[in-house]
């Protein structure tokens, strides 16, 4: 587009004399279609086929034209005065004029769907303009990739996110590394939505592709963090089917296999112990609750942090915290792995846990 003409300087130029003399018959094209120009948002209500018919065979230039007045009407209002059907109709204008303006579907999709005050908050809206940007743009891997944000972030529809992700990959000139990267974007996606068999094959194709050691042994990591989820059903279900013969949790898991309910004890993969936690009824991963632990204590923090930038104080306590967290649209409270109460100082904002008691530990 535009930024490939301004090569050098005299160039620069020309360019921009040539865009203010184009410019002008644009404007009178459009005064005539709807008499006297008053605003943008007038104009934004002409028709893409109109346009063209005023644009002289220049709709690309009139799509940059566009893009540079909205920048600056759009930059100019409060948020709550922009309108995101007006935002939408804008963009969709632009990419009717200029079908390969790739940013305009990046810019205005994320815009649209991203929560206020950064963004409009319009989902539907957003991704219905990545959509049409994807078919208009099939080589393009920005596009699916920034919608799978969308699906993961926003909507928490992890599946459609990891296809997007696993689409976004599969694009041509993507290097080896970057497509590897993508595909474990994909694998992510897959095990947040529950799909661990589908995260498993693409964490797999990785390990056994890649000639980066250390994208591999990422790769491995995260194979074996299925393995231990798998491990931690296996071990939750016999619990609970101990609890129901004698109606009591049993004091260790090696019960399970003195009740007969488990031939063998399995080994957690990472070296760390599995332990019952009664709260839950559930067995955890010593390792992969630690590492939830040690996530959701920075996580709530930032969010203490952020209530003070917005309120001048920090919470009193975790439920005003928890509160805050979830008025936000995207905002989702991580619970304590092992069933426990996280404790919170009002006074730092710093949240700290005590580690589940070690007794009931499945030993290596």
């Amino acid at each position: 587009m535009l930024t490939n003409l301004f090569r050098s300087s005299i160039a620069g130029l020309v360019v921009v004399a040539v865009l203010i003399a184009l410019s002008i018959p644009f404007q009178r094209g459009i005064n005539s279609e709807r008499g006297e120009f008053r605003s943008l948002t007038q104009v934004l209500y002409l028709s893409s086929s109109t346009l063209r018919r005023v644009s002289l065979g220049y709709e690309e230039l009139l799509a940059d034209i566009y893009w540079l007045r909205a920048i600056q009407y759009f930059g100019g209002k409060k948020h709550a005065e922009k309108d995101p059907e007006l935002l939408f109709h804008f963009f969709d204008i632009i990419t009717d004029l200029d079908p390969k303006f790739v940013n305009a579907y990046r810019y205005g999709g994320t815009f649209l769907a991203d929560i206020p005050p950064i963004g409009l908050g319009d989902i539907e809206k957003g991704v219905e303009l990545f959509d049409k940007g994807r078919a208009n743009n099939p080589d393009n891997y920005h596009l699916p990739l920034e919608e799978a944000f969308i699906f993961f972030m926003y909507t928490e529809d992890f599946e459609r996110a990891a296809e997007l992700f696993c689409e976004a990959a599969d694009k041509p000139n993507l290097s080896a590394f970057r497509s590897a990267s993508l595909k474990g974007m994909c694998a992510l996606a897959h095990a947040k939505g529950g799909d661990r068999e589908l995260s498993r094959s693409v964490w797999t194709y990785i390990y056994e592709n890649t000639t980066n050691e250390g994208r591999k042994e990422f790769a491995l990591r995260n194979l074996k963090e299925l393995q231990t989820k798998d491990m931690e059903d296996m071990l939750t279900k016999a619990l609970r089917i101990y609890v129901e013969r004698h109606g009591v949790l049993p004091g260790s898991l090696e019960d399970l296999k003195t009740a007969k309910i488990m031939k063998k004890l399995p080994v957690e993969p990472f070296g760390g112990s599995f332990v019952i936690t009664p709260k839950l009824m559930a067995v955890k991963s010593t390792t992969l609750a630690e590492d939830e632990l040690y996530r959701a204590k920075d996580f709530l923090y930032m969010r203490a942090q952020k209530f003070k930038k917005f309120s001048g104080r920090l919470p009193r306590d975790l439920l005003e915290l928890r509160s805050f967290i979830e008025s936000s649209p995207t905002g989702q409270w991580l619970e304590h792995p092992y069933g426990e109460q996280y404790v919170y100082d009002p006074q730092t904002g710093l949240i700290e846990y005590d580690k589940v008691k070690q007794g009931n530990e499945l030993e290596d």
